[in-house]
């Protein structure tokens, strides 16, 4: 084999015999600790997708959508500090929100949000699109349930844009 001992010359009596430097190396577990990363990484690749939003951007049509909308009313949904406002139409309906919670975020009355989309909604059964319009100070979880909450009410199409 190619080891890179020196040959050795012949006739010296008195000089040591130098060791191989050929070794054999295990991969073994380097090819198992591998295929278990790969593994790892091909079952957590699927959660991604599960908890993955499904919204889109503010501001003009979507390319993935080619099928038509009939026409409805413009449905908005404003989060401030102060709570939320709904904007169908022409019409606003406040829902302030019920105070502070302990670290100074506002304690959203979701409750009567989710009761009011599901009005608007029986009111007009083709409504299926939302904008939600969220001030800098509002938390991420908060928008999140707002979120969650408007498809659960039956609008699945929501926008998301910040709130002037």
């Amino acid at each position: 084999m190619g080891g890179g001992a020196m040959p050795e010359g012949g006739g010296g009596h008195g000089k040591k015999k130098k060791k191989s430097l050929d070794a054999v190396i295990n991969v073994v577990p380097a090819i198992d600790l591998l295929s278990c990363c790969i593994s790892f990484l091909l079952i957590t690749a699927v959660w991604t997708q599960i908890s993955k939003l499904q919204i889109q951007q503010s501001g003009g049509p979507s390319a993935g959508d080619p099928v038509e909308q009939k026409q409805t009313l413009p449905l908005s949904l404003t989060m401030n500090d102060q709570g939320f406002t709904i904007t169908y139409g022409t019409q606003s309906l406040p829902i302030p929100s019920l105070g502070k919670n302990s670290d100074g975020s506002p304690n959203y009355d979701v409750k009567s949000l989710e009761a009011k989309l599901k009005a608007i909604k029986q009111e007009a059964p083709d409504q299926a699109a939302i904008t939600v319009a969220a001030e800098d100070s509002v938390l991420y979880q908060d928008l999140v349930k707002v979120i969650d909450l408007c498809i659960g009410a039956g609008l699945p199409n929501v926008s998301v844009t910040a709130a002037v």
